[in-house]
């Protein structure tokens, strides 16, 4: 009789799985004091860009040293996001009463904060940068592969569809999503973002050699 071997395809599929499983609830519990958002996005998105890159083993001791040390400069990206995002969301339920022109501006100005959310955590989890070149690498990124930008802003807005809908289906699908989908969604992505950032990273590498 053949022994059961952890060198199998089955125990792989349900060891990764189980990591995903418990990133993805490691993100949640650190996220729910709301402050520590930031932080819990880019610890999900360095250890699920590192396992993208086949560098990562200990997910939970992983994230959790992610965390400590993305904690600063993390939460006063997130703190930007979140006073601006509540603003244009003030914004848009009064959208009706502002005008045309205005209407127009504050979408503008909505799709920028988008494109520059979606891509600032994973660069700022993956580079070390400022918190001013983080938001213009993240603006001229999303723009330059905007294919991609696409389908991570479709991925990332999963949960807060489900949500709006207000059906039964949907809000019961939620809390299956915060079971597993952060992290999932995370790994989705960071199959885009890794390919994105090793095209800078070469980029960035000619620039140099050229300067030098």
């Amino acid at each position: 009789m053949k022994k059961l071997s952890t060198d199998n395809p089955f125990f792989d599929f349900t060891g990764n799985l189980g990591d995903w499983i418990i990133l993805n609830i490691l993100f949640v519990v650190t996220s729910v004091p709301v402050i520590t958002a930031g932080a819990s996005l880019t610890a999900l998105y360095q250890v699920a860009l590192r396992r993208q890159r086949r560098e990562s083993n200990y997910v939970a001791r992983e994230y959790i040293k992610a965390f400590r040390e993305e904690w600063k400069q993390s939460t006063v990206l997130w703190i930007i996001f979140l006073m601006t995002g509540v603003l244009l969301l003030f914004d848009i339920f009064y959208v009706g009463n502002l005008g045309k022109g205005m209407a127009i501006a504050i979408g503008c100005v909505t799709v920028v904060w988008s494109l520059v959310f979606s891509y600032a955590f994973p660069l700022q989890a993956r580079f070390q940068n400022t918190i001013k070149n983080t938001f213009k690498n993240a603006l001229v990124l999303s723009v330059r592969h905007l294919p991609y930008t696409v389908l991570i802003i479709g991925l990332n807005s999963i949960p807060v569809i489900c949500l709006a809908a207000g059906t039964f289906t949907t809000m019961m699908a939620f809390p299956i999503y915060c079971f597993a989908g952060f992290a999932l969604t995370a790994k989705i992505n960071s199959i885009f973002f890794d390919k994105i950032f090793r095209e800078f990273m070469a980029k960035s590498e000619e620039v140099q050699k050229n300067e030098n």
